[in-house]
Formats: C-alpha cells, sequence, structure tokens
C-alpha cells in the first residue's frame, strides 16, 4: 500500500472534469488515431519483437511453401487469407523449402518450450520457424499484423520476433448447457481462441439445465435430459428461473464431438470435457431418476445431488468410457463445485456409507466420490480435474484444482504439490459486466473490467518459487444462465479474452497495461473484419466527482475511429444535442448534484452507455484548536469475518499502530478478513484545491469529518472517482476503513495532489 502526496497534475484543473448545468449536447466524434498502427501491435505482447524498415507485399497469386509438418498450419493460413480477404494463394510443400522463398512456414524447434516460434518479415520474405504449435502461433502472430481493410495487397511490417508462451494452460471456457450453442457457434469460438494463442477450450457439457453429449449407452440423457427447456414449458420440469428466457435445447452427437475436436486440434486446441457431478446433475436425474439423491424422510423437493449408490457409481463410469473415447486429451473435468452435501444426510445410502467408512461429515462422502471416480479414471489412463471444492473432506491422490472460488483453493492445492489452474472470481469470470451493471446486459457478479482481467497474476506472492511450478497457468470462466444467443456471448468475451490471452502467455516483467491498452485498441480492425460483437471501449475522462467548486469541467477522449458520442444531462436520451469537436471540453457551473450520461456507438458494435455523477458537497472549516500530531495515521487491523463497515468495533480481535506512507498491513492468515481501519488529520498548509482519489481497484472508505469523499467498493475501472475541494489552510479530520489483500499491497491508498500541480510540502497525514 503506498501513499502518493504531491505528484503535479497533467493538466489544469478545469481540463480535468466535465460539467455542464442545463444544457444536454450530442456529438458526433470521428477519433484520429493514425498512429495507433505506426507500431507493432500484436496480442499477446511477444517476449522479443522489434520493426524494422519497410514492408512484405502479401499479394493474390502469392506461394505459401511448407514442409510436411507445417502443411496443415499452410492450409489453415491459406484459407484464412481466402475467407478475410478474397486472397489467393498458394501452398507448395518442399522437404527442405528454400531460402529464397517468399512465405516460408519451417518446422524447426525453436526452444524447448512448446510453443516457442521465430518470425522474420523483410521487404522480401516472410519466415516462420518453430516445432508443433510454434509455426502455427507465429502464423497468429502475422495475422495481427495485417490490415483492417480488404485488397489485393496486404502491406506486412517488417519485423523480428523471437516469442514462447509463460503458461501451458491458457484457457477459455464455454458453457452449453444452460443454453446450448450449435457445432458452427462453438467452431467460431475456437477461431477466436486460436488468434490469440489460448490452447484449452473447457467444454461445460452437462447441468442442471441440460445434458449436451451424446451417451449411446442411456440415450434418455439425449432423449429427455437435452430438453429441459421443452419440458419446463410443459410444466414437467421446474421453472428454469435462473435463465433470463426459456432456454435453448439441444445436444451433440458423437459425430459433432469428433468433428469439434478435430477443428480444435487443427488448431492446436485441446478440449477439456466437463461431466458434472455429485452436484449439478438435475438433468441426468430428470431422465435416469434412479440417479437422484434420496430422501428417507418422505419430503419431495427439487433434487440435483447424485446418490452415491453402486448404481450411479456404474452409470457415470460407463458414460465417462464413451466420453474418454470421444476425448484424446489427458484430463478430464468432473466438476465437484456446489455440491448440496446436506441432501446426504437424508439419503440412506448416503448414511450407510458415512457409517461404513467412519464419516463424521458429509464433506467426506464428497472425497470419497470424487476419489472413487479418480481412480476409474487413472485407471483408464486419464487425469482427473475438478473445481476447488474437491479440497473438502480431502483431496484425490492425483486430482488437478481449478480455483474459482478466489484464489485460496488453489493455494492450499499447490502448496500440497498438486497441479492447479487459477479461475478466481471476479477476474476471470466473463459472465459479469464489463462495465457499470446499470448500463449492460444483466449478468452474474460484480462488474470486471478487462483491466481487471489483465492485471491479475496467476502465481500469487504468497507461493514459493517451488510451489508457484505447479500453477499451470490461468483460464476465463462463463456462465449462460443471462446469455441467450452467439452475439450476446460475444459481446461478454470480447476485448477481455485479450487480457486473458497475454497474462498467460507474456513474461510478468513484460506486462504493461498502457502498451497492452493500445494494442487492444488496434485489435478493434480485425473485430469489425472479423464481424465480432464485441463490446466497444468506455470513453476517458469521464469520473463521478465530489467536489464543493461551483464550475467544472472533464475533458472527453476516445481511441477509436467512427465513433459517435452524444451526451445528456439529464438521464434522458432524447434530450441530448451535438458537439462538434474532439477531444471534447465541456464546463459549466452547477449546483447539488448533476447526472451524467454518455451514449456511444460504433458501427456495427452493439451502442454502450456511460454514467457520472457531479455532486456538490459543503466541507466544514478546519479545527480551531491544532492536535500534537505525529505522522501518518493511527489504525486498527481487525482480524474478523465481518465484510461491512459498520460492524467492525464489535470484533475482538485486533492490532493497533501507527501507518506511514509505504506501509503494508499484513492480512491475517485463514480464512479471515482483515479490515483496516484508519484515523487521523489531513494538515493542509496552503489554501488550495486538492485533488483526492484512490488506486485501490476495490476502493476504501475514505471520510473527511463526516463527509464521504471516496466511496467503498467501487472500482476504480467500473465506477472512476475522484474528490476535488477547495480547502483552507488549516487541519480536518480524516478516516477510513478498507479491505486488506495481497492486491491492494501494491496499490496507492489515496494520493493528494494540489490541482495546479504545485506542491504543498511533504506530507499530509497526521495522526
Amino acid at each position: 500500500m503506498i501513499l502518493s502526496e504531491n505528484h503535479p497534475t497533467e493538466k489544469s484543473f478545469k481540463y480535468r472534469c466535465l460539467l455542464n448545468a442545463f444544457l444536454c449536447i450530442t456529438a458526433l466524434i470521428l477519433t484520429t488515431n493514425s498512429d495507433l498502427f505506426a507500431q507493432l501491435h500484436i496480442v499477446p505482447q511477444p517476449v522479443n519483437a522489434v520493426q524494422q524498415k519497410g514492408s512484405f507485399s502479401l499479394k493474390d497469386g502469392a506461394t505459401i511453401t511448407v514442409d510436411a509438418e507445417s502443411q496443415i498450419v499452410g492450409n489453415y493460413l491459406q484459407q484464412y487469407l481466402k475467407d478475410t480477404y478474397q486472397l489467393n494463394v498458394k501452398i507448395k510443400t518442399y522437404d527442405q523449402i528454400p531460402p529464397n522463398a517468399g512465405i516460408q512456414l519451417v518446422s524447426k524447434a525453436t526452444d524447448t518450450v512448446k510453443g516457442a516460434y521465430t518470425m522474420s518479415v523483410s521487404p522480401k520474405s516472410i519466415i516462420i520457424t518453430g516445432s508443433g504449435p510454434g509455426v502455427f502461433y507465429g502464423v497468429q502472430s502475422l495475422i495481427q499484423l495485417l490490415p483492417g481493410t480488404i485488397s489485393k495487397s496486404l502491406a506486412v511490417p517488417a519485423c523480428r520476433i523471437a516469442d514462447k508462451p509463460r503458461f501451458q494452460w491458457r484457457g477459455l471456457s464455454i458453457d452449453v448447457s444452460r443454453h446450448f450453442f450449435t457445432v458452427d457457434e462453438v467452431k467460431k469460438y475456437i477461431d477466436m481462441m486460436a488468434h490469440y494463442k489460448l490452447d484449452i477450450l473447457h467444454w461445460h457439457l452437462t447441468d442442471d439445465e441440460g445434458w449436451r453429449i451424446q451417451i449411446d449407452k442411456y440415450p434418455l440423457l439425449t432423449e429427455i435430459g437435452a430438453k429441459i427447456a421443452y419440458y419446463a414449458k410443459q410444466g414437467k420440469f421446474r421453472k428454469l428461473d435462473n435463465l433470463n428466457d426459456e432456454g435453448r435445447d439441444g445436444f451433440y452427437t458423437k459425430d459433432d464431438i469428433r468433428a469439434v475436436v478435430k477443428y480444435a486440434q487443427d488448431r492446436f486446441i485441446t478440449i477439456l470435457p466437463e461431466i458434472e457431478m455429485p452436484g449439478h446433475s438435475e438433468a441426468a436425474i430428470f431422465a435416469y431418476p434412479e440417479l437422484g439423491c434420496k430422501d428417507s424422510t418422505g419430503e419431495v423437493h427439487r433434487v440435483r445431488m447424485l446418490d452415491p449408490s453402486e448404481y450411479t457409481f456404474t452409470f457415470y463410469e460407463n458414460v465417462l468410457t464413451e466420453v474418454m473415447q470421444l476425448f484424446p486429451n489427458q484430463y478430464i473435468h468432473i466438476g465437484g463445485d456446489e455440491a448440496e452435501v446436506t441432501d446426504w444426510l437424508k439419503s440412506p445410502t448416503a448414511v450407510a456409507l458415512m457409517k461404513r467408512e467412519h464419516f463424521t461429515e458429509p464433506g467426506q462422502v464428497q472425497s470419497y466420490f470424487i476419489k472413487r471416480i479418480e481412480k476409474f479414471l487413472n485407471a483408464n489412463g486419464k487425469k482427473l480435474i475438478g473445481w476447488d471444492e474437491i479440497l473438502k473432506g480431502g483431496l484425490a491422490p492425483s486430482a488437478t484444482v481449478m480455483s474459482w472460488e478466489g484464489e485460496e483453493g488453489g493455494i492450499i492445492a499447490a502448496k500440497m504439490h498438486h497441479k492447479v489452474i487459477m479461475t478466481p472470481l471476479p477476474q476471470m469470470y466473463f459472465d459479469a459486466p464489463q462495465a457499470n451493471a446499470v448500463t449492460e446486459p444483466i449478468g452474474w457478479n460484480d462488474p470486471v473490467s478487462w483491466q481487471m482481467v489483465y492485471n491479475y497474476e496467476p502465481q500469487s506472492k504468497q507461493l514459493t518459487p517451488d510451489e508457484a511450478k505447479y500453477i499451470l497457468g490461468a483460464q476465463a470462466n462463463i456462465w449462460v444462465e443471462k446469455i441467450g444467443t452467439y452475439k450476446h456471448l460475444e459481446y461478454m468475451i470480447y476485448p477481455r479474452l485479450l487480457g486473458i490471452a497475454e497474462l498467460t502467455w507474456t513474461p510478468k516483467s513484460e506486462k504493461d497495461i498502457k502498451r497492452f491498452e493500445q494494442s487492444m485498441y488496434a485489435n478493434y480492425r480485425l473485430f469489425n473484419l472479423w464481424h465480432l460483437n464485441a463490446r466497444i471501449p468506455n470513453a476517458d475522462g469521464l469520473k463521478s466527482v465530489i467536489t464543493n467548486k461551483n464550475i467544472y469541467s472533464q475533458t472527453i477522449t476516445y481511441p477509436l475511429n467512427g465513433t459517435q458520442i452524444r451526451y445528456s444531462f439529464t438521464g434522458k436520451t432524447d434530450t441530448s444535442v451535438v458537439a462538434n469537436s474532439f477531444p471534447l471540453l465541456l464546463s459549466s457551473t452547477f449546483k447539488d448534484s448533476l447526472p451524467i450520461r454518455l451514449y456511444i456507438t460504433r458501427p456495427p458494435a452493439k451502442p454502450i452507455t456511460q454514467i457520472a455523477t457531479i455532486k456538490h458537497v459543503n466541507v466544514l472549516q478546519p479545527l480551531a484548536n491544532t492536535p500534537h500530531l505525529q505522522p501518518g495515521l493511527g489504525y486498527f487491523a481487525y482480524r474478523t469475518t465481518y465484510n461491512n463497515y459498520p460492524t467492525l468495533d464489535t470484533a475482538k480481535n485486533f492490532v493497533t499502530g501507527a501507518w506511514q506512507a509505504g506501509d503494508f498491513i499484513k492480512p491475517f492468515p485463514g480464512q479471515f478478513n482483515t479490515w483496516v481501519k484508519l484515523n487521523g488529520y489531513l494538515k493542509i498548509d496552503a489554501e488550495g484545491d486538492y485533488l483526492i482519489t484512490s488506486d485501490f481497484e476495490n476502493s476504501p472508505l475514505i471520510l473527511l469529518g463526516n463527509l464521504v469523499i471516496i466511496n467503498g467498493n467501487e472500482n476504480k475501472y467500473v465506477e472512476p472517482q475522484e474528490t476535488i475541494l477547495h480547502l483552507q489552510k488549516g487541519i480536518y479530520p480524516i478516516s477510513g476503513y478498507y479491505l486488506a489483500d495481497a492486491t491492494n499491497s501494491e496499490q496507492t491508498l489515496i494520493s493528494i495532489k494540489t490541482t495546479d500541480g504545485n506542491s504543498a510540502g511533504t506530507s499530509y497525514l497526521f495522526h
């Protein structure tokens, strides 16, 4: 946690905020960003990339030279150029590719890391070298260097690239159980993953709302279990209350599965199938009621837990046998999450099992269940993956853990020397809105911006270097209860997919969010070319502001051309009018509060809305009597399970001390929250305007006297906020609360600057 004090502002006060008290304004704004493509913009950022002078002209009729191993990649590139640019190129295969060939895809080991490649582009040639998937990844980098317009001659900037992935697990899930997606839609999903070098597709094939994979031995799984939406409409199944519509039914035949697996293999993507158990099994139980957890009390209720009977184990061993024949990869995902284990306490089968095995709580039945399935998979040459709940009751001997309930499960598993894929809430959950939830399509959880995705680090500081080696990588997940169409799915995935791509590929030392942001914007030309319904970026500069001033202004900028921005200060679209310059500065006097809405349109993408509020407040006078002051703020650090401010003072486990700039109050160990309460004074040496902000990803609560100047728990990317106050010389009480965690240890708790850039002293905070 870092305290920032006297940083000069980049612009004077009047250029930093937006205000208009009486008018509603609209604007057609076309940005000019001709310099955006003046440098290489490849996502994920290569380990080493240097642009050189000149370019290679990729023309209609060109020849791609390949060897036997790289021919499949050559065929892929040939088809891509035809489908995307209407460019017809030839393929020529050699045992040894001639050194003077124009476009060369050369199969040759360049590094011991799987997926490494080199690429050299000069005015005379394009040479991509790698082994296995390396050549394919080099082609994806080449594709990102191509223009966003269709032409018979494509200019490729000259460059030299040497690249390799950081992690071998670079994953994305797709849930087809809640809403079914067709084979063609899944293939398009795979194509987009391939463009950004993701290599694992986690295919969630079964759940309460639908069973989507053909199993010959149990035909009712698809005859009935794949038609849950139909049966819900007939009143024969519970209402699908988690869905935002009536659902989409369907399933994949075995031929469908084989076709998708082959399609993914040709793009060097492994498909991880998930067959959910012992919970989330309602569709299977609806088809075969014998599977369901029995209730000895006779109570009739929703059943989505499998009974731990021999019938169930035989059933799922038969199912998994057919699944394993379809998927050649080494892992099978068996779910294991959100199991309602207390249902087993009413099951005669489960109670007898607990008695026989001397179990004392139902979580041990879950462990028994998972271990039996793992033993079966291992005997058939497969490995088990499960969500972090499989830790409960004892982890299966060779299981790999997907950590979704935050990072803790993954950290525990890695310390036990089990392999881990990090998929934590909130950063890795793409079913959450990408911006303020009020303006976005409905989704689960709090908003997750692309910045939050990009900033995530899979190898926690809580792990030693040896323990960190057990982190295979990271994966983004998306659950589709609220996502009924493929276009909606695209909207939720992009551009966040680029963030997961870079954090799993690019070395941690090479990550740079500002550089990534520019590369992400550059890729929107390809999104348009691919007809992706990607969410367009927010405008920059719009913030909610608390101020005691009567004049306020903000400068709004936008990173993409072809964009129309309209403004409203009444909260109504039909009251907006036009401005005609960009960047746009709006300034005016105002009273009380001002709701600001930006309506941003960039065809063919879905329009977006941004909101902010300018709020006028009154600040109390500084204290009349100056107390004796010590540097820093006094603090209480509470070890508690509480998760809100008002209850903290009743917590009994705490430590006290003085907090200085740059201090980090370490979280208490174990499954506890560490809340920090700060108290002290803000000392102002000269009357003037002061900008007060926090760089915490999830904001602290900061009060000046009784006035809230930073609202707690608002994400700085989703609900950016700042306070600008005219303060007199003197001392003001200041206090606050925040939740200490590993992330905010490197972030600025509170930043206090003069708005005109002049220093006001070396320290502001005392106690």
